[in-house]
């Protein structure tokens, strides 16, 4: 959680620089529309809130994963692997946490609910069995929760990128939840979300590949951030993420924990509670080289050592 924080410090400290040259930064002008962004776009109202997913179906699927995407990020993170899984036979649906990509913003008005209770809805709406829960990043936060609070609903936790959620009720997040801070953080948080060189450039970071951020396409992570709202919802939506229960994770299924022996954003010294919680029967699998993005930079590898995990390899 420390690691995660100073990430965040970084971001924040970066969009104070960077937005002090905002005219040398070229934004992108061809978005998609937010009622369709993609062909296989959907939207699920649950309360207050529209969550945008997109399902990945294979044919003759063995089972359904069900998959969140870590902070400041979206779904799209995600494909890559997605599509890799949906060959081996896998139907995969990637929702949208609310505030990032196509999901809802949230505002002063609405009634706040937990992650959690979020994507545990839409799991029950799409499917009345089981789903095998993958999270990245702060999304494996989310699917520690959806574990703990609804076991029943799922069958295995697949993490990538991601430790135990060690102090979310402490002092950074009360920052974070601060109306003042937001509204001054937030919207120049949307404006370093808006430029794709200073993106590209914290992907470097991220990926640990030059080549590869190099040739990605950034505007899937920019896009997101002309929606009103994006970056003030983003820093509520990280006040709101519970501490995981390790006592709880050691009574659950058997959960794939994958990791990049380079990951400079939650790096492995983070990582010692949870691995000291994962359930007997647990794959702990570092991959060599990945950085942060190794669902994206890695994501055959990645594929395999999950599909092996599922079939109990």
């Amino acid at each position: 959680m420390k690691q995660l924080t100073r990430f965040f410090a970084l971001v924040l400290a970066l969009t104070l620089a960077f937005s002090l040259c905002l005219p040398a930064f070229a934004f992108g002008t061809n978005r998609p529309d937010p009622e369709k962004p993609f062909s296989n776009s959907a939207f699920f109202d649950y309360k207050d809130y529209r969550i945008h997913y997109r399902t990945f179906p294979a044919e003759n699927a063995k089972d359904q994963i069900f998959m969140i995407h870590g902070f400041a990020l979206s779904s799209y993170c995600f494909v890559a692997l997605a599509e890799e899984l949906v060959k081996a036979g896998y139907t995969c649906v990637l929702a949208d946490l609310p505030d990032f990509g196509y999901s809802s913003r949230e505002t002063k008005d609405t009634a706040k609910l937990p992650r959690e209770e979020l994507m545990h809805a839409l799991m029950l709406h799409l499917s009345d069995k089981p789903w095998f829960v993958a999270g990245h990043s702060m999304g494996g936060y989310v699917a520690l929760g959806v574990a703990q609070s609804y076991p029943g609903s799922v069958k295995n936790l697949l993490l990538y990128g991601t430790n135990g959620n060690d102090g979310a009720a402490g002092a950074p997040a009360k920052l974070m939840a601060n109306d003042t801070f937001v509204s001054t953080v937030g919207p120049l948080m949307e404006l370093m979300g808006k430029s794709k060189p200073l993106v590209r450039l914290l992907y470097i970071v991220a990926c640990n590949s030059f080549s590869f951020a190099m040739h990605y396409d950034v505007s899937k992570i920019t896009d997101p951030y002309y929606i009103k709202g994006t970056g003030a919802g983003a820093i509520r939506n990280f006040s709101m993420l519970p501490p995981t229960d390790y006592a709880v994770v050691k009574t659950m299924p058997p959960i794939l924990f994958l990791n990049g022996d380079k990951d400079f954003v939650i790096t492995d010294s983070t990582r010692k509670n949870l691995r000291a919680a994962l359930p007997d029967g647990s794959v702990d699998y570092v991959v060599k080289g990945a950085g942060h993005m190794v669902i994206e930079t890695h994501a055959a590898e990645a594929a395999q050592v999950t599909v092996d995990f599922l079939a109990g390899k």
